[in-house]
């Protein structure tokens, strides 16, 4: 519309058309006036119009100015328009590079994650198929010991039977070497010929190691040594962390013992002395010194029961508490529902007690109460301090792991499986022993019973013994 009105009013037509009107109208004013006597008038009239023209052209030349004016500034409007456009144009582009590679490195953060979760999943399918292999061994080498003994067994009632024939024949031996083992000859045969003893490792159970662990306590081997021996003796039958607490719980029935600290509980009581519960414990049976803890636990809920609240009472409690969980770790050894129910009394009597809390979680994974052990595990996970408590929080990593990896949850497995793999490596307890070790734990099997009065002497004599619990 600009264009049209600025053609219709540009300069040349104008004038050209201005200058035709205007001679026209001149010439009919002329003719108008001719008649006319009074010149003046006529010059009014000629300089009326000749204003009344120049108005119109500043109107003219007013309007021309305006509409340039709008059509340079809807120019520069476009011109800015266009700049915003190809801005937008440019920041569309770059949000979608933005976008791209934020895609890109979501893909290659995924991909990293499932490459972890397959690794993962690999090294656990590689443990089990460890420990079904260990399994495996384990098995086979039981039924050769087995086959060996019966083999050793009608072995020896053969040589039995000729000797007493021998007997009926002659009526006297001259072998100097009878009544002596095959295994004594054959070490005296190795001492002569100047070879080392070589240990040939046999499996055990955890109650069958107990002696040894007595045994390895009173000649002051630190518990670190003992559980590495335990470890390799048991051949993973039990958890690393069920060792640790037992040869723990052991060492602290000695220590009262030591201490003296069942004397106080035998006026009135037929309890056995404390030599006789160790040497007891000592051949796998743990009546006597369970008796001993029993009455010892009776006594102080006895006491604490006649005294007002207080931090004296609640500091009798929680000493009972733990002398619950030395109770309950020495009787899982041969009953585990009465283990059971001794870290359940641990908990009522002080429900902070995390080392009870994990026991507890321990017997109920044992006993297929898998739903209550995984709850119990993490309320462990939920009171521990990690710094205080990190040998339970390592155990219920390690049990939860494996919860986690029968539930599909490969990921959560595997990160509470590498948590508790790092405390137990930086133990150092799955360490194998070397030669020199194996031998001297076979020279200590060897003599483990023939000395077991002297160890029991020992014990009872060392003051310096320890409880692990603060009394």
């Amino acid at each position: 519309m600009f264009e049209q009105i600025i053609t219709l009013f540009s300069a040349e037509s104008f004038f050209a058309s201005a200058i035709t009107n205007i001679d026209l109208l001149a010439g009919t004013v002329d003719k108008y006036l001719s008649g006319m006597s009074n010149v003046r008038i006529v010059s009014y009239l000629l300089m009326l119009l000749a204003f009344i023209v120049f108005l119109f052209l500043v109107i003219v030349i007013y309007v021309k100015s305006i509409i340039a004016f709008l059509k340079l500034d809807n120019a520069s409007a476009g011109k800015k328009n266009r700049t915003l456009k190809k801005e937008k144009i440019e920041n569309f582009a770059d949000d979608e590079d933005d976008e791209a590679e934020a895609l890109q490195r979501e893909i290659e953060l995924e991909e990293l994650r499932r490459r972890q979760i397959v690794d993962q999943q690999r090294e656990l399918e590689r443990q089990e198929k460890r420990r079904q292999d260990i399994l495996l061994r384990k098995e086979q080498e039981r039924r050769q010991q087995e086959e060996k003994e019966k083999e050793e067994k009608e072995e020896k009632q053969k040589a039995q039977e000729n000797d007493n024939s021998k007997n009926k024949n002659f009526g006297i031996d001259l072998d100097w070497q009878k009544g002596k083992s095959e295994t004594q000859q054959n070490v005296s045969i190795d001492i002569m010929n100047g070879e080392v003893l070589h240990y040939k490792q046999s499996l055990k159970s955890l109650p069958e190691l107990i002696g040894l662990v007595i045994d390895m306590i009173a000649r002051k081997v630190d518990d670190l040594k003992i559980a590495q021996t335990v470890m390799y003796r048991n051949q993973g039958q039990a958890s690393e962390d069920e060792i640790i607490q037992t040869i723990s719980e052991v060492k602290n029935f000695l220590a009262l013992a030591a201490q003296g600290r069942f004397n106080e509980i035998r006026t009135g009581n037929n309890l056995p002395d404390d030599a006789s519960a160790i040497l007891h414990l000592a051949n796998g049976d743990a009546t006597y010194a369970l008796a001993l803890m029993e009455n010892l636990m009776d006594h102080k809920i006895e006491t604490a029961a006649a005294m007002t609240n207080g931090a004296k009472k609640d500091q009798i409690f929680l000493e009972t508490s733990n002398m619950a969980c030395t109770f309950g770790t020495l009787s899982a050894l041969f009953d585990t529902r009465l283990a059971t129910g001794s870290f359940e009394l641990a908990i009522e009597l002080h429900p902070q007690n995390v080392n009870a809390w994990n026991r507890a979680a321990d017997l109920y994974n044992k006993a297929g109460s898998y739903n209550q052990a995984m709850k119990t595990y993490q309320h462990v996970l939920d009171i521990a301090d990690e710094e205080i408590h990190a040998q339970q929080v390592a155990n219920a990593n390690k049990m939860l792991s494996q919860f986690y990896y029968e539930q599909g949850n490969n990921l959560q497995a595997a990160k509470l499986y590498n948590a508790s793999k790092l405390y137990y490596d930086s133990l150092g307890i799955n360490r194998r022993l070397d030669r020199q070790e194996l031998e001297i734990i076979s020279l200590i099997e060897q003599k483990q019973q023939q000395d077991i009065q002297q160890t029991i002497a020992a014990i009872l004599a060392n003051q310096d013994l320890q409880y692990g619990y603060a009394l």
